[in-house]
């Protein structure tokens, strides 16, 4: 089941003069249109990629708690009873590690004897990302911070405070740079990864586009105070998407706006988005009760790949 995609045109770079790193027509397949993945779930969520490119995903309301999406297109339960889970990634080990939020903890699940060690108790985690080296970073919303964990050494310590309210979280290609979205703001924070895995240079990298605000009539245009920004990812090229109230909106390498791509039209919002696939072709978002998937001509970048010096060639 697929349904039509309307271009935004009145939100594409009003404000910018520079050309777009990476407009529409470089990202999006002609004629092919949002695909149903998963319907009549609770509130979906933590939409991830394994080594292989298989999709998973968790459903927050349902007893089942994870789901997959294999090669074989077909929707079936994971690691039954791990419910919760708003946030997961794959780490390059293979394992895959989550923020059991409603349990207040963030876990580690080797998938091929489903072993769950819990290593962060006593936490608020919203969503995450580890890196190569182990270093964990999960958002912790209620707090306003970003914790960062050791999974090598178990140290763990406040990262940063101060984002109204942290929750999609991500790394760039080289791993050297983490963005997170402020959920009610307008901004996506970057911060550098030193070697020891603290964070510096703190800057709002990212403007993410709002809804006009209504109560406000002004000669010049108002919007509201936030965006909504959610989950996040970013491509193998160094683009970011971060699933929105107008949509997913894409950034170039600088933090320019590049686009919107708005949703499927029966569906509540976007809570997350990702690749998978087993070229990582396939954008996946997960939307309150269903999941869709979109075919670009774009590749996101699997978890054992590690830090990506290069861009891989660019798709006609």
């Amino acid at each position: 089941m697929k349904q039509l995609i309307t271009t935004l045109t009145g939100i594409f770079l009003v404000n910018f003069v520079f050309p777009q790193d990476m407009p529409l027509s470089q990202l999006l397949i002609p004629n092919e249109n949002w695909e149903l993945v998963s319907n009549q779930n609770g509130f979906t969520d933590a939409p991830t990629a394994d080594n292989k490119g298989n999709f998973f995903f968790s459903d927050m309301k349902s007893k089942h708690g994870l789901f997959s999406f294999n090669s074989m297109e077909k929707v079936t339960p994971f690691l039954n009873g791990v419910t919760g889970i708003s946030g997961m990634k794959f780490g390059s080990n293979g394992n895959l590690y989550a923020c059991r939020a409603k349990k207040h903890e963030v876990v580690e699940i080797n998938p091929k004897n489903n072993e769950i060690k819990v290593l962060v108790k006593d936490v608020h985690p919203n969503d995450l990302v580890i890196t190569h080296k182990g270093y964990l970073y999960f958002t912790e919303t209620k707090k306003k911070q970003v914790t960062f964990f050791n999974t090598k050494t178990g140290e763990i310590k406040v990262a940063d405070k101060g984002i109204t309210a942290p929750n999609g979280i991500c790394l760039s290609p080289d791993q050297g740079t983490l963005v997170v979205s402020d959920y009610k703001g307008k901004h996506c924070w970057a911060f550098r990864i030193e070697t020891d895995g603290s964070l510096k240079f703190k800057q709002p990298y990212m403007t993410m586009r709002r809804k006009p605000d209504p109560t406000k009539r002004t000669i010049l245009p108002n919007f509201q105070s936030s965006a909504k920004g959610d989950g996040m990812i970013t491509d193998a090229y160094g683009r970011y998407y971060v699933a929105t109230e107008l949509g997913v909106q894409y950034f170039d390498p600088t933090g320019r706006l590049s686009g919107v791509i708005p949703g499927p039209s029966d569906i509540k919002g976007i809570s997350s988005v990702t690749f998978a696939g087993r070229n990582m072709e396939y954008m996946y978002i997960t939307c309150f009760d269903k999941v869709y998937r979109l075919k670009t001509k774009t590749q996101g970048i699997h978890p054992q790949d590690g830090p990506q010096k290069y861009p891989p060639k660019l798709k006609n």
